[in-house]
């Protein structure tokens, strides 16, 4: 081979080995999107305050430093439950699924934020406010349009996040204890001294209440005296109305812890049977139940535990007095 030929060859091969060189270390560069700001980048441990706004009805929650629970802004002492807030704050850390879909929004009404179905606002550890607003579901109806207030981005919130917060105004995650009436009640049973003391049973057919033969026997109850069957269910709704002051004690877990309350197994305890026919044609049984306790040193209201759960809540004194007549008041009986 010719030399100059030779030389040519081994000049060019020498640049060809700095530039795959340069090229191994040197990569082609990215430039990485700008993360916007979206709700996932908070910790859940930095929240103070949440305010949910659907439009026809506005919900707020705060963290109570001292017991790391919940409470409801608009009631006293009124605690969120544990299941049902299980996650929540969690899950307003945000979907990590959110993407941009416009960097500048415009025509907000195109999207519906100008008439948001749903406003988020949390409130963090240093005072500071962040705001979400969601308009309509996207064609698809998978995702909620939405913005982050402050911010020009158009971004996509997944549609069962939204869904699941907003229930937390349409379905408010009211603790146990704080309960309504809801189906039909069936039978009453009253204990003192942890033994039944009286007992009513309602009889489908007619509609109409009687007296419970002791010691019981059936399920639900039955006599065969009638009960006073007015004044009864006159007391079944006072009972469905209960006047709670609020929750003074959580998450006991000893009967001991029970005790300075007066909420022990030998307090009057009421026990309320409850029927609901399902569409299936099935009937479902709940119940209500109390245990009524010490006077507040007040003298205003009653310690009580709802629904055997682990908390000491306060009910009126005189709410709870009438209660306690149905113990040992006179025995409600049809005397006409």
């Amino acid at each position: 081979m010719n030399l100059r030929l030779l030389l040519v060859l081994i000049t060019a091969l020498s640049f060809v080995a700095v530039g795959v060189t340069w090229f191994i270390t040197n990569p082609t560069e990215e430039t990485p999107e700008a993360e916007p700001p979206f709700f996932y980048t908070l910790s859940p441990d930095d929240l103070r305050r949440i305010e949910i706004d659907t439009g026809e009805t506005t919900s707020s929650w705060s963290l109570r430093e001292g017991t790391r629970r919940w409470y409801f802004d608009d009631l006293k002492d009124i605690p969120a439950d544990l299941f049902r807030w299980g996650g929540i704050t969690q899950l307003l850390g945000g979907p990590r699924t959110q993407r941009v879909l416009k960097q500048s929004i415009g025509d907000e009404s195109l999207y519906g934020l100008d008439v948001p179905s749903a406003t988020i606002k949390v409130t963090l550890r240093d005072g500071s406010n962040i705001k979400l607003v969601l308009g309509n579901l996207t064609p698809d109806e998978q995702n909620n349009y939405a913005r982050i207030e402050s911010f020009p981005q158009l971004v996509l919130v997944d549609a069962t996040w939204g869904q699941v917060l907003e229930r937390l105004v349409t379905e408010p995650p009211l603790p146990e204890w704080y309960y309504t009436i809801d189906g039909q009640p069936r039978e009453i049973i009253l204990f003192d001294n942890n033994e039944v003391v009286r007992a009513y049973g309602l009889d489908r057919e007619t509609g109409l209440w009687s007296v419970c033969d002791l010691p019981l026997v059936t399920d639900p109850c039955t006599g065969s005296q009638l009960a006073d069957n007015d004044t009864l269910n006159a007391e079944l709704e006072h009972f469905g109305n209960p006047a709670i002051g609020g929750a003074v004690a959580l998450n006991l877990s000893e009967d001991i812890d029970y005790e300075e309350y007066g909420t022990v197994v030998t307090s009057p305890y009421i026990a309320i049977r409850i029927e609901n026919r399902t569409q299936q044609n099935v009937i479902e049984v709940t119940r209500l139940t109390m245990t009524i306790g010490n006077m507040t040193p007040d003298g205003e209201s009653r310690y009580a535990v709802a629904n055997e759960t682990s908390d000491v809540i306060t009910v009126d004194a005189d709410w709870a007095d009438r209660v306690l007549d149905l113990f040992f008041g006179e025995l409600l009986v049809d005397n006409g």
